[in-house]
Parts: C-alpha cells; structure tokens; sequence
C-alpha cells in the first residue's frame, strides 16, 4: 500500500518522468480525379433530377424519365461510396465526403424530391 502510494505521489511508477510520444497527426486520405469528378456528376445528376421533377409537380413539364432519375440514383450511390469509403477526404475545402453526402441528404429532405435519393445517400453515413 505505502508503495502504491509513493508511487502516485510521485507521478506514477515506471514512467521514469519520460513524456508520451508526441501523436503524428494522420492526414486524411485524398479524392482522385476520378472521384472528385463521380461526385460532381453525382451532385449535377440529383439537382437536375430534382429541378425537372419540380417542373413536372408545378405542371411546367412532362414527368422526368427514367434515365433521369437511373442517373440521379446512381448519383447519389456514387456520393454515398465516397462517404463510406474516404469520409474525411475533402470534397471542396470547406466539406469532406461525409459533409457533401449528409449534407445533400438534407437539401434533398428538405425539398421533398425523392425518398429513395434520401436513403442511399444516408447509406453512406
């Protein structure tokens, strides 16, 4: 007991007064050109899946048709792979993977454009 206790009065046994290894800040893994540019054409996919979708709920325009939205969902599958894949990878420099997919699932909530667009990109999270 007396040696546990000169032991914590000192600083604690073993540690010979020696500091921690500093912790090396691990950078997070980058996009390539052919991922930043899968997110891009992802994005541009689901806005104008959503804009002709609006165009047709305001009576403007014919229904978008399937290879509209086979695009917008492959867009959002895409979005969703980079976030699970590489979720701290910067997509722009103020928004990682992560961000760009969470953060398009909540426009896209918001809008009320698709659920099924909603739910794979919140497959990536």
């Amino acid at each position: 007991m007396a040696v546990a206790v000169a032991c914590l009065a000192a600083g604690g046994c073993g540690s010979e007064g020696r500091a921690p290894p500093p912790v090396e800040p691990s950078t997070p893994p980058r996009l390539t050109q052919s991922e930043r540019a899968a997110a891009r054409a992802g994005e541009r996919a689901i806005r104008s899946y959503c804009r002709a979708l609006g165009h047709h709920l305001a009576g403007r325009r014919a229904a978008p048709g399937l290879g509209v939205q086979r695009r917008a969902v492959d867009g959002a599958r895409a979005i969703a792979l980079l976030a699970r894949r590489k979720p701290d990878a910067r997509y722009t420099p103020a928004q990682t993977a992560r961000q760009l997919t969470g953060d398009t699932a909540e426009d896209l909530e918001g809008t009320n454009c698709s659920r099924r667009l909603v739910a794979e990109l919140r497959s990536g999270l």
